[in-house]
């Protein structure tokens, strides 16, 4: 396997489950997940759908992001940089059909067929996924789930699966292509001179854009979405809590990352140590999740969250903090109001 599938492939663990449970026409958790030993979740097709729709638009973000940064956005349409990444992203796709057989999620000929209908994110995929959510539902109260509905669900998974990885891989090689070109001080500036633009920019597309397109628009919906999403890609665990004086600290925990394990390997392959690109991940991750924080946090309490370390830049499990004081942050709840939702095109 050329990725690691602890990193880069727990979609297939995901769609594994979701290919039992609907054998055993155990349609409510198909659709809506459940836990699972070891404090894993399976999140369910609804979730794991619009998650994983989400990261394509944040993965596409990103790559023109620190493009921007790095003051070369001719770099998307480089002819070295677009066939390295094309031959990456093959490679990924060669883990994706290995893993689909295995795992007996579909056969290897409905990647070809995802292929040559196109990565990309279809321009109907909202009123697409909307209508399988109504469909679903109806499925589930006749408890009889149709075989082409369910198709949908694992066609929509897989193609959005490869196209952010797609753009994540093509985000990777101009990461290194910065690096050895220009040197690794160039991709800390990039990131550094939009690390703030990206911070709300993800958001917006988030939580005023692709979240509401997807069907999840209450506050009820969008805290499912980030309490259970994240399980689509990754194993994460709560760490301690603690407090210091007025203090609250928690901590939490990522014991893989699909980005790291991304970059990681286009370092290695373009000759370059481990974790030479982390800078490129981690400091948007850092901030992604400090946005998150400001708009999700009561305004009875102010937020502060960091990376402690992370996979990409320490080679460790990703350990972030959240530290929350008493106080009134009423401004801070309308600033973000404004920021996300003030002016949605």
């Amino acid at each position: 396997m050329h990725y690691d599938e602890f990193h880069n492939h727990k979609w297939a663990r995901n769609l594994k489950h979701a290919r039992q449970l609907l054998a055993e026409n155990r349609l409510e958790a198909f659709y809506h997940g459940e836990d699972l030993p070891d404090d894993d979740v399976y999140p369910g097709m609804r979730v794991m759908a619009a998650y994983w729709v989400s990261v394509e638009h944040e993965m596409k973000l990103r790559f023109r992001t620190l493009l921007e940064g790095a003051g070369h956005p001719e770099w998307m349409h480089d002819p070295e940089l677009t066939a390295q990444a094309q031959d990456f992203f093959a490679r990924y796709l060669d883990d994706m059909r290995e893993l689909v057989v295995r795992d007996g999620i579909v056969p290897a000929a409905r990647l070809d067929a995802l292929s040559a209908a196109g990565w990309e994110t279809p321009a109907d995929w909202a009123e697409q996924m909307q209508a399988w959510q109504q469909a679903s539902l109806a499925a589930i109260e006749a408890g009889q789930f149709p075989a082409d509905l369910a198709e949908k669900w694992f066609d929509s998974c897989l193609r959005a699966v490869a196209n952010y990885n797609r753009y994540l891989i093509g985000g990777a090689v101009n990461a290194a292509a910065l690096v050895r070109r220009e040197g690794p001080e160039a991709l800390q500036r990039a990131v550094d001179a939009t690390s703030e633009q990206f911070m709300w920019a993800v958001s917006k597309e988030f939580f005023a854009t692709v979240l509401p397109a997807a069907g999840f628009e209450d506050i009820g919906d969008l805290m499912e979405l980030g309490l259970r999403g994240m399980y689509a890609d990754q194993y994460y665990r709560k760490g301690e809590d603690r407090e210091e004086g007025e203090k609250t600290i928690r901590q939490s925990i990522l014991k893989n990352c699909e980005l790291a394990g991304i970059y990681s390997r286009v370092a290695e392959w373009n000759g370059l140590p481990r974790l030479a690109l982390g800078y490129g991940i981690c400091r948007y991750c850092e901030v992604h999740g400090q946005a998150t924080m400001m708009i999700t946090m009561p305004p009875m309490v102010s937020p502060q969250y960091r990376r402690v370390v992370s996979l990409g830049m320490d080679g460790e499990a990703c350990l972030f903090e959240l530290t929350t004081v008493p106080a009134d942050d009423m401004e801070r709840i309308l600033m973000v109001q404004e920021k996300i939702f003030g002016a949605v095109e």
